[in-house]
């Protein structure tokens, strides 16, 4: 009989170590759980916000490229018009050289009319002398009207050629600015890239520890379905005939102990 006690009280304490190692092993599992869940979590809030920045980052690139476009386009647009407008001024240049020219041959004739005049009147012509001196004084004042037109068109074709060169910088300038933009728009089309390739990498990343975590919380549960089980067990092998040894007692298989431990108690062995 002493024998047989202390047999069944080291099955007992046997059972009793495998239940507090499955349920301790069950905690850790548990624990495992939540810390790959809230891992899980982070990762995939992350990989939102990467989305979220990478599709920023795409439509910035696009007004970028856009803004590129139109800057060029401008920039095209202004240089075409310097060119027209430095064309007008040499026009205009050679129209007032023209002017200047002829102005002068007028303002030349119209000295020799007059001391043509003068002769006559001194010779005893008054009449023609009259007629020469107001002729020299329509080419007089044809000369300076020529003259003037002149001096006029110099100020213009001056004025064309500094706003051609103001429209050539600001041309310029437009191509510089539209270059930058394009520069900018591959910098954020990168960045795009890059953002949307960590946000793949942190959806992967939440995938498998939310698969981890999933696996952790069926582990945890088993193991503490197996602590339950055992502790089922050892309390029927308390309630076993005296005349039975622990040993002799056969050992139920562990699913089918789970789905008896689920379904009814376990009956007590007649004595």
């Amino acid at each position: 009989m002493p024998v047989r006690k202390t047999k069944r009280t080291a099955a007992a304490d046997t059972d009793a170590d495998r239940r507090a190692d499955d349920l301790a092993a069950a905690a850790d599992a548990e624990a495992a759980t939540v810390v790959e869940s809230v891992e899980a979590a982070a990762d995939v809030t992350r990989a939102e916000d990467e989305a979220a920045t990478a599709a920023t980052f795409s439509a910035l690139s696009e007004a970028a490229a856009e803004r590129g476009t139109r800057d060029a386009a401008q920039g095209a647009a202004t240089f075409s018009m310097a060119d027209e407008v430095a064309a007008g001024g040499e026009i205009t240049a050679a129209l007032s050289s023209d002017e200047f020219r002829r102005g002068m041959e007028l303002a030349g004739i119209a000295g020799q009319v007059q001391v043509a005049a003068d002769l006559l009147r001194s010779v005893g012509q008054p009449t023609l002398a009259a007629f020469l001196g107001r002729t020299s004084h329509q080419l007089r004042g044809l000369a300076v009207g020529a003259i003037g037109r002149a001096t006029e068109g110099a100020v213009v074709a001056h004025g064309a050629q500094h706003l051609a060169s103001r429209l050539a910088a600001l041309g310029l300038s437009e191509m510089h600015e539209g270059r930058d933009e394009y520069a900018s728009s591959a910098a954020l089309g990168a960045a795009s890239a890059e953002m949307a390739a960590g946000a793949v990498r942190s959806a992967a990343a939440g995938a498998a520890e939310l698969a981890a975590a999933t696996a952790m919380g069926g582990l945890a549960e088993a193991l503490a379905t197996e602590g339950s089980d055992h502790s089922a067990e050892a309390g029927g092998a308390d309630q076993g005939a005296p005349g039975t040894t622990a040993a002799a007692t056969p050992r139920v298989p562990r699913p089918a102990a789970r789905a008896s431990s689920r379904r009814a108690p376990r009956k007590p062995a007649k004595s």
